[in-house]
Formats: structure tokens, C-alpha cells, sequence
């Protein structure tokens, strides 16, 4: 091997390596039980063994090789074809973390995987009749007539991706829209470099990089997830309330949430029926609010939703959807207790003197709120005399 082919794939060797090892220290530290860490468990995957067949097309791209130029096919003829399934992954990796439980329609999946099958179609055909590629018989890589189809399909992609965020920006912060974008515009950037000055191999070092960023990047959300319930923990609250904090323009509005009779469910029922409450419930908060804010889990059986919405009608309206859903679960099942919640809603204005003052004054609402279900529970219970 020369010096000039192993400075080529020096940076791709130690991309491998790094992905590996995130790979390994995936095994144990990812929540794959979330789909869009299973996406992104295969995007790491798919992204190692294509910098691993680049490696080998460019060790391969030599008359030295000439035995091996059906192994040098081979690995260029899987490399286009898996080519377009990295941003195609990536695409609905972003998807999944925007869109946690809504499901992508067989329609638009149809339309969205026609350039795939038709890069594929081309990549596969190029073994014999070097269409986007071919070997020379000298063991030697030259681009196809149709090479372009492969960048245009990835850029397609691309474009999908992007748009996809645009669309849903404001259901994202702004550090969560750059991390999911670094999967498309590194990649889509220095593409473009790489199919000017093609012997340097810029692209899936690009996406590499990309996907240790997001890693990077999940480590850190997921520290900050409740183990049983996957809504925010008291790290991400404190996090989103000093964000809140530093602004200037506030539209922030608290919903606090507290379970009513969850301790009668633990003692009477078990632990772990209580805990299958907890995971019905944040998964309700989460279908309901997950699209205007964020849901906490403050402790055992308290939560605090804190949203982008200032207007009271419409935030006693996604209670009241949340509420129907509830009834609707306890009145489909054959359980002998029923989920019940007590909640506040407080909205902020410039009475305030800060946030955290605020969030006081909306857990005061929500036990005021619980405290008053108590005392007419009690009235109730009271038998009338004659």
C-alpha cells in the first residue's frame, strides 16, 4: 500500500475507530427502546460500514490489485447502493424525534423511496454494464455516464430533510434544530467539495463527524430523562426554566399535574401497576402537549408541563382533550380503579417578578385546585338525615 493511499484513508480509519466506539459504548448506555434511538443505532452502524467499504474501494483502486477487481466491484456496487440509505435514515431519525408517535403514511414512504429504488436499480446494474461506475480492467475506479444519479438522489434527501425542519422548527429548540440539521448540511456541504477534488474523501467523514455530534447530544437528553416515563426530569426543568429566565419576551405558561388516589393504587394494587399508570399517563402528556412544550416529571406522581401558549381558552382546551382521553381509557377497561388528575394553569405576565416565582405561584393553583376535589369528595360522602 503507498504512502499516498494511506494518507487518503488515514482520517477514514480514525473516523472508523471513533464510531466504533461509540458503537460499544452504545451497547450500554442508548435507550434503544425509543424508535428514534433504534433509527439512530442503525444510522451508526450504516454510517461505519460505508466509511469501512470506502476504505477498502480506495486500498482496491490500484493495478497492484488487478486479482482482486471483483472484490473492488463489489465494494463500489454495495457502497452506491447503500449510499442514499444514510440520509434516508437520518431523515426519519429526525422525524421520530420530532414526531414521537406520529407514523409516516405508506403513501408518502412510497413516493419518498422511488429515487432509492431507482439508485439502487442503476447501482446494482453497474457491475456489468457500468452505468454509475466502472473498473477498468487495470483494477481502476472511473465514473459512470450516470454517476450524477447518486449524488441527486442523496441531495434529494438532503432537501427533504431540511424542509422537514423548517416545517417543524418551532416544535424543536434551536439547539436541537442545529444538531438534527448537522446531519444534512455537513454532509450536503462538503459533497459538493468531494465530486470537484474527488481524492479527498470528505462526505461520510462529514456524516461521521455529524453523528457523533447528535450522540453527543443524546447522551446529554437522555441524562436528563426519567428512567421509568421518558418525559424531563429535575435537570431538564432546571434547564428549560433558566432558558425561560434569560429571556426577555417570556410567553410561558405552567400546567401543574398531580395524580389523585395514585398512592391508593400502589398499596392496594402493587408497585409495578402504579408504575404502568405513570407510563400510560406521561404518554397521554406527551400525545396531548408534546407539540406546544415540554412534560416533566417532577416526582412520584406530579408532573409540570411547561408550554409555548398565552392563551387560557386554548390551554383549558388541551386539558380538557387530555381529560377525554383519560375517561376514555378508564371507561374502555376493566380495571377496578379509575386515573384521575388534579391540575393548575398558570400563565405568566409581568406581574411576576421572575420565573421561578412564577412556578411557585402555578403549584399553588394545582393544590389549591386538589384541595378543593378533597372537600367536595368529603360533602359527598356525608349522608343527609331525614
Amino acid at each position: 500500500m503507498s504512502i499516498n493511499t494511506i494518507l487518503a484513508i488515514q482520517l477514514n480509519i480514525f473516523m472508523v475507530i471513533l464510531l466504533f466506539s461509540i458503537v460499544v459504548h452504545g451497547c450500554f448506555r442508548l435507550n434503544r427502546k425509543e424508535k428514534a434511538h433504534r433509527l439512530f443505532w442503525i444510522l451508526i452502524c450504516l454510517t461505519t460500514f460505508i466509511l469501512i467499504l470506502e476504505i477498502l474501494s480506495v486500498v482496491l483502486n490500484s493495478s497492484e490489485y488487478i486479482n482482486y477487481i471483483v472484490v473492488h466491484k463489489l465494494v463500489d456496487t454495495l457502497g452506491f447502493t447503500l449510499t442514499p440509505v444514510v440520509p434516508i435514515v437520518a431523515m426519519l431519525y429526525a422525524y421520530k424525534k420530532i414526531n414521537k408517535f406520529k407514523k409516516i403514511s405508506i403513501k408518502t414512504f412510497g413516493w419518498l423511496a422511488v429515487p432509492f429504488i431507482i439508485n439502487g436499480i442503476l447501482s446494482l446494474g453497474s457491475y456489468h454494464f457500468n452505468l454509475i461506475f466502472s473498473i477498468t480492467d487495470e483494477n481502476l475506479y472511473v465514473r459512470g455516464p450516470l454517476f450524477f444519479v447518486s449524488p441527486m438522489t442523496s441531495f434529494f434527501y438532503y432537501i427533504i430533510h431540511l424542509l422537514f425542519l423548517y416545517d417543524n422548527h418551532e416544535k424543536v429548540s434551536k439547539e436541537e434544530l442545529i444538531i438534527l440539521g448537522s446531519l444534512t448540511l455537513f454532509p450536503a456541504v462538503l459533497s459538493i467539495f468531494q465530486l470537484y477534488y474527488f481524492i479527498y474523501l470528505t462526505i461520510w467523514n462529514s456524516i461521521g463527524l455529524a453523528v457523533v455530534i447528535n450522540y453527543i447530544y443524546i447522551m446529554h437528553e437522555q441524562a436528563k430523562r426519567d428512567p421509568l416515563t421518558g418525559l424531563g426530569n429535575r435537570m431538564a426543568y432546571e434547564e428549560y426554566i433558566s432558558i425561560w429566565n434569560r429571556k426577555s419576551d417570556i410567553t410561558l405558561s405552567v400546567v401543574n399535574i398531580d395524580l389523585d388516589g395514585f398512592k391508593k393504587i400502589n398499596d392496594v394494587y402493587g408497585h409495578q401497576e402504579g408504575d404502568k399508570v405513570l407510563k400510560f399517563f406521561a404518554r397521554k402528556l406527551e400525545e396531548v402537549f408534546g407539540e406546544i412544550g415540554f412534560a416533566i416529571r417532577w416526582g412520584g406522581d406530579e408532573f409540570i408541563l411547561l408550554l409555548n401558549e398565552k392563551r387560557r381558552e386554548r390551554l383549558e382546551q388541551y386539558v380538557k382533550i387530555l381529560h377525554d382521553k383519560i375517561d376514555e381509557y378508564n371507561d374502555s377497561n376493566d380495571r377496578a380503579y379509575r386515573i384521575q388528575f388534579s391540575c393548575g394553569i398558570a400563565i405568566y405576565d409581568d406581574s411576576f417578578g421572575n420565573v421561578y416565582e412564577f412556578i411557585q405561584h402555578s403549584d399553588k393553583l394545582m393544590y389549591e385546585e386538589k384541595q378543593k376535589k378533597k372537600l367536595s369528595e368529603k360533602f359527598v360522602a356525608i349522608p343527609v338525615s331525614d
